[in-house]
C-alpha cells in the first residue's frame, strides 16, 4: 500500500463477499434471495433495478466497480470508509479495493424487469455460453439453475415445480393451468407460455395430472392462489377443485394450507359441489366427521360446513355429534365445532319464528337439544373449565329463549362458586350481559352483600365481574351496588369507608374507577366528593392515584 492509499482510509471489498454464492432462501417461496450478495454488487442497486424477486430470464446486472455507495471523503483527516449498505462512517485499516475482472459480463442495458404475474415485454433471448459464464464467475447460478437448485432442495419434482411456477407468476393462470403440465413445445418458461396463449401458437398438449391438491399443500402462497381461483373462477373450475379435493379428502382436511381448499369449495361452490362434498365425508368410516371436529384443521372444515350449508345439511350433519358434546367441550379443537352448532341452528330456529312458523322453529331447536342438555347436566364443569366456559357463553347468547331459560337456571343455581373462578367469571358476566331480569337480579342480589363486595372486588377474577354489572346493568342495579360502596363508617369505633379501601387495592381501584365514569347525577357527586375527602390519604397509594386522575379530569 503506497502512502496516498494509506492517508485516503479507503477499504477494500473482502474476498469472502468476492465469491458468494446464492444460497436457497428459507422464506415461502423457496427462492434465492439477491439480498445476500449485495456485498459484490453495490447493496440497494441490484434490489432497486430487479426488485426482490432473483428469479429473472435475463443477463445479471454489472457488478459496481469501487464498491462505493457514494464517493468517500478524499479529505486525509477523515480516516473512515462508506459501507455499501449503509452510510455509516467506520474507521478504515485497508487500502482501497482492486478492480474486479470484466470477463463474460453482459454490456447494459440489461434484460426488461420482472414483476410479479408475467413478462412486460417479449421475452428475452437465451443466454449466450459467455454470459452463462459472467455467473459463474463471481459464485452465482444462473436463473434457470438457482430456481431448479432452490425447489430441488425442498423435494419437488420437475412437474409441480411447473404447476406451482404457473401459480406464483402467471395473475391470470387458473385451476385449469396448473392441473395439467407442457409436455411440449418451447423452452421458455412454462407460465410465460401460458400467458401468451391466445396471442402466439405454441405446441402445447395438457394432460390432467392432478397437481392441484399438491400445490395447495405446498405453502400460504399456493393456497391462498387456489382460494382466489374458487372465488373467481366458472363453474366448471370450481368442479375441477371439488374432483381434485375428493381424490385426496382426507390429507387435504387435516393439512395445515390443504384445508382451505375443502373450505374454499363451501364457501363459493354451488349447492351441488357442498352436497357431494358432505357426501364423500359421510361415505368415510363412521365417526369421521367427529374425528374431524377435533383436529387442529379438519375442525376447520367442519365449521365452514356448519356455517354454509343449508337447513337439512346442517341437522345431518349436527346429528353425527350425538353423545360427543362432553369430548367435544373440553377438546381444544371440537369446542369450535359446538359453539358454531349452537350458533347456526339457533339462527335457523329464531328466523323461522320471526316468519310465523313456531312449529318448525321448535323443530329446528329440538335438533340441538342433546346439546343445551349436556350443558345444563354439566353447568359447573363446563363452566370452570378453558373450553367449556365458551360453550356455555355461547349458548346464554344465541339459544331460543326456553333453551337459553333453562341454561341460565342452572348457571345461577352456582354462580356463587363461579364468581371468583378463573373462566366461570366469564359466565357470570354473560348473565349480567344477556340473561333475563330474573337472573340479573339473583347475581346482583349476591354482588351486594356488603362483605361479599368487599371481598371480591380485590379478587383478580370477581372484580370483572362487578365491572360488567356497572357496565351492563340496569340503572337500579347500578345504584344498588353503588351506594354499598359508599357506605361510611368512619365516625364509628372501628369503622371504614368501602369505597375508600377499594381505591387503595391494587385490583378494587379499577372498579372504583369504572363507577366514577358510570355514576350519574346526584349519586356520581356523592362518590367523588366521598373520595375527594380523603385525598391526602389516597395521594399515599401508589393505586389510588389513578382514581385521583379520574376525579380530577371531572373537575376541570
Amino acid at each position: 500500500m503506497d502512502q496516498k492509499e494509506e492517508e485516503r482510509g479507503q477499504r477494500p471489498l473482502s474476498s469472502n463477499a468476492m465469491s458468494s454464492t446464492v444460497a436457497p432462501s428459507g422464506g415461502g417461496e423457496g427462492y434465492a434471495d439477491p439480498s445476500s450478495v449485495s456485498g459484490w454488487i453495490g447493496g440497494s442497486s441490484y434490489g432497486s433495478s430487479y426488485g426482490s424477486n432473483p428469479d429473472f430470464y435475463g443477463h445479471p446486472p454489472q457488478p459496481m466497480m469501487s464498491g462505493y455507495s457514494s464517493s468517500p471523503p478524499d479529505h486525509p483527516d477523515q480516516q473512515q470508509y462508506y459501507s455499501t449498505a449503509q452510510y455509516s462512517p467506520v474507521p478504515a485499516y485497508h487500502g482501497a479495493p482492486a478492480p474486479m475482472p470484466q470477463a463474460g459480463l453482459p454490456p447494459p442495458p440489461y434484460a426488461p424487469p420482472m414483476y410479479y404475474g408475467s413478462w412486460p415485454g417479449p421475452a428475452p433471448p437465451p443466454m449466450t455460453q459467455q454470459q452463462q459464464a459472467g455467473y459463474g464467475a463471481y459464485g452465482i447460478l444462473p436463473p434457470d439453475a438457482r430456481r431448479q437448485h432452490a425447489m430441488g432442495g425442498l423435494g419437488v419434482d420437475d412437474e409441480l415445480f411447473r404447476a406451482l411456477d404457473v401459480a406464483r407468476r402467471n395473475h391470470k393462470a387458473t385451476l385449469f393451468d396448473i392441473d395439467g403440465t407442457c409436455t411440449e413445445g418451447d423452452a421458455w418458461p412454462f407460465a410465460y407460455i401460458l400467458h401468451l396463449i391466445g396471442s402466439i401458437t405454441c405446441n402445447l398438449t395438457i394432460s390432467s395430472t392432478g397437481f392441484i391438491p399438491d400445490v395447495v399443500k405446498f405453502d400460504e402462497s399456493a393456497s391462498r392462489f387456489i382460494q382466489r381461483r374458487l372465488r373467481l373462477g366458472t363453474v366448471e373450475e370450481k368442479t375441477l377443485g371439488l374432483k381434485a379435493a375428493l381424490s385426496d379428502l382426507d390429507a387435504l382436511c387435516r393439512d395445515q394450507f390443504g384445508n382451505f381448499l375443502v373450505q374454499g369449495l363451501f364457501d363459493f361452490g354451488t349447492p351441488a359441489i357442498k352436497s357431494e362434498l358432505m357426501d364423500a365425508i359421510y361415505a368415510k368410516e363412521e365417526g369421521y366427521a367427529v374425528e374431524l371436529s377435533m383436529h387442529m384443521h379438519g375442525c376447520r372444515v367442519i365449521q365452514k360446513a356448519i356455517r354454509c350449508l343449508d337447513q337439512e345439511g346442517v341437522c345431518k350433519l349436527v346429528a353425527e355429534f350425538h353423545d360427543t358434546v362432553v369430548p367435544f367441550v373440553r377438546d381444544p379443537n371440537g369446542n369450535h365445532v359446538i359453539q358454531r352448532c349452537i350458533q347456526v341452528i339457533s339462527a335457523f330456529a329464531k328466523t323461522k319464528a320471526k316468519s310465523g312458523d313456531p312449529d318448525q322453529a321448535s323443530g329446528l331447536a329440538d335438533q340441538m337439544q342433546f346439546i343445551v342438555d349436556d350443558i345444563v347436566g354439566n353447568v359447573l364443569l363446563f363452566s370452570s373449565h378453558r373450553y367449556g366456559c365458551r360453550v356455555v357463553q355461547r349458548a346464554i347468547e344465541h339459544c331460543i329463549e326456553a333453551q337459553r331459560d333453562s341454561v341460565l337456571d342452572a348457571v345461577v343455581s352456582c354462580h356463587e362458586r363461579l364468581i371468583a373462578d378463573q373462566y366461570g367469571n366469564y359466565v357470570i358476566q354473560q348473565v349480567l350481559a344477556c340473561g333475563s331480569e330474573t337472573h340479573k337480579a339473583a347475581v346482583v342480589d349476591t354482588l351486594t352483600k356488603e362483605k361479599f363486595l368487599a371481598k371480591f372486588t380485590c379478587h383478580k377474577y370477581a372484580s370483572n365481574v362487578f365491572e360488567a354489572l356497572l357496565i351492563h346493568g340496569k340503572s337500579a342495579n347500578k345504584e344498588k351496588v353503588l351506594e354499598v360502596m359508599m357506605k361510611d363508617t368512619r365516625g364509628d369505633e372501628d369503622g371504614y369507608c368501602i369505597a375508600i379501601q377499594m381505591a387503595r387495592d391494587p385490583i378494587a381501584n379499577y372498579v372504583v374507577s369504572k363507577a366514577i365514569e358510570v355514576s350519574e347525577g346526584e349519586q356520581k357527586k356523592r362518590l367523588v366528593a366521598l373520595l375527594a375527602s380523603d385525598r391526602a390519604v389516597l395521594a399515599k397509594s401508589p393505586y389510588a392515584k389513578y382514581v385521583l386522575q379520574n376525579i380530577d379530569k371531572l373537575e376541570h
